[in-house]
């Protein structure tokens, strides 16, 4: 009997204990499909998040105001959306290139991701050039060719641009106006940035300005001096421009902040006023230099004193050498450690940006579709080899970068004005005028090419008649490389800096 009574209350049993383990399946599973939605959304939040961050490089632009939202078009749903915050505060990105830190957030139903980058953005090319003529491989200047750099010992500092238009009396101006500053209308501002520094015949001496704005061709300028009864700008008096304009300078590390400091080379000498000295770094950036100055180093720096860059004629990470009537002007430097050992250090430092970039804003054509022709200070990558040779010759300005070999034999009768960058050998000869700045790679590996960088494959050549004009073959013109800087300034370059990516 006890036997029959067992086997009824051991069915009960395994019944309620089967139902615990379905009511517990059963509420597993609802767990987890409540889970899986929830994991799907903020999954998907996360990959428009990263969607964004993906995204942001081709929505800045330099001096432009940044981007609040990013979308996303989707062809079988709605369109989706995420939003840029900037916790540094940034509205615009900086003219002068600098970092931004971005953070992007996403939401898709009921999920939510918040990713958080920073990146790198460049403006325009920095055209860091320390000669007029720069080369990895070793340097020959040969025939009755002349490379030119630019007098030191003469330089102001200053490039003539522009004339004033109309009368001025800065005394009177003052008068009405307590901060000083006034308006200036002159016959072409182009070249005049925000934030530089100016120097204008005022009662027939030079005197020295900031810009505050630009309208057009009028300029709002500050005098940064106490302007008198003769300080009268008459129409047609000279307006000139200091490239690297000194803004602040701190004695303790010896750095001076500049409106600009593209252009500048680590071991380059530079004069400010009476000092001189070499430069130890540069901050494109923040638009400073650190300088290790000769003798007594200065206490102080005025506002707006100009920087003067030393150009030599040639400098090389090789030997340079000269026969016949070949002549380098101004200095050389040989075996410099201004000029990089690597390829790819030489193209960012001029450029401000790697190769692979460069190639994605400016694709090669090929060199059988060049004719040799460059207009209106536009940026032209061929790839290489290039002849200009026979019918085809280097005309225009602008700035020409040729990946590959690149053979010179002569310019149209106005010459070439620009910058010509050589991702290969370079070999000019013939009648041919360069004004601005020529910089060569050579091939990528010197080794190959002998321990003094000899052998026939790994050279520049700067051979054949004089040319034209006056000056040389090739001549450094300091208005040629600042014109480039500021036409290429809408160039941006963006670029996000390794390990800063974060989920937040």
């Amino acid at each position: 009997m006890r036997k029959g009574i067992a086997t009824p209350i051991t069915l009960v049993v395994l019944m309620v204990v089967f139902t615990s383990l379905l009511a517990a399946t059963s509420y597993m599973a609802l767990s987890t499909l409540r889970g899986g939605a929830s994991e799907r959304s903020a999954y998907q939040a996360f990959t428009l998040a990263e969607s964004a961050l993906e995204a942001f490089p081709l929505l800045v632009r330099c001096g432009g105001s940044l981007p609040s939202a990013y979308t996303l078009s989707v062809s079988s749903g709605p369109t989706l959306s995420a939003t840029y915050s900037y916790p540094d505060g940034q509205t615009t990105a900086p003219p002068s290139g600098g970092s931004i830190k971005v953070r992007a957030v996403a939401q898709h139903g009921g999920g939510k991701a918040t990713l958080e980058q920073t990146f790198q953005v460049r403006c325009g090319i920095t055209g860091a050039v320390p000669a007029a003529l720069t080369s990895r491989p070793r340097v020959e200047v040969s025939g009755n060719a002349r490379v030119v750099g630019f007098d030191f010992a003469s330089d102001s500092g200053y490039l003539s641009l522009t004339r004033a238009s109309l009368t001025q009396n800065l005394n009177l101006l003052s008068a009405l106006n307590p901060n000083n500053t006034f308006s200036l209308s002159v016959d072409d501002a182009t070249l005049i940035p925000t934030g530089s520094y100016l120097r204008i015949t005022t009662g027939g001496e030079p005197k020295t300005y900031r810009v505050e704005r630009k309208d057009g061709n009028t300029l709002t300028l500050t005098p940064l001096f106490q302007p008198g009864l003769a300080d009268i700008i008459l129409p047609g008096a000279n307006v000139e421009l200091a490239p690297y304009g000194v803004k602040a300078y701190d004695p303790d590390d010896r750095t001076l902040t500049l409106n600009d400091a593209r252009g500048l080379v680590v071991g380059q000498k530079v004069r400010v006023g009476s000092y001189q000295g070499v430069v130890e770094r540069v901050n494109v950036e923040r638009g400073q230099v650190t300088v290790s100055w000769e003798g007594t180093p200065p206490t102080s720096i005025p506002e707006g004193t100009p920087l003067v860059a030393q150009v030599l004629g040639a400098a090389s990470s090789r030997t340079i050498d000269t026969s016949g009537g070949g002549q380098i002007l101004y200095g050389s430097a040989p075996q410099s450690p201004m000029v990089p050992t690597s390829p790819n250090d030489l193209f960012q430092r001029v450029f401000g940006m790697s190769k692979e970039e460069f190639r994605r804003l400016y694709p090669p054509v090929s060199a059988s579709s060049f004719g040799g022709a460059l207009q209106d200070w536009e940026i032209k990558s061929v790839q290489g080899p290039l002849n200009l040779t026979g019918n085809k010759v280097l005309c225009g300005r602008g700035i020409l970068v040729v990946f590959g070999e690149l053979t010179v034999n002569g310019t149209c009768p106005q010459g070439f004005q620009g910058l010509v960058y050589v991702a290969g050998d370079y070999d000019q000869q013939g009648n041919a005028d360069l004004r601005g700045a020529v910089v060569v790679e050579g091939v990528a590996n010197l080794e190959g090419c002998g321990p003094q960088g000899g052998g026939d494959d790994c050279w520049t050549n700067i051979a054949g008649t004089q040319g034209r004009q006056a000056g040389g073959k090739i001549e450094y013109d300091p208005l040629v490389l600042y014109r480039l800087r500021v036409a290429s300034q809408g160039i941006t370059s963006v670029s996000p800096v390794s390990g800063t990516w974060r989920r937040l």
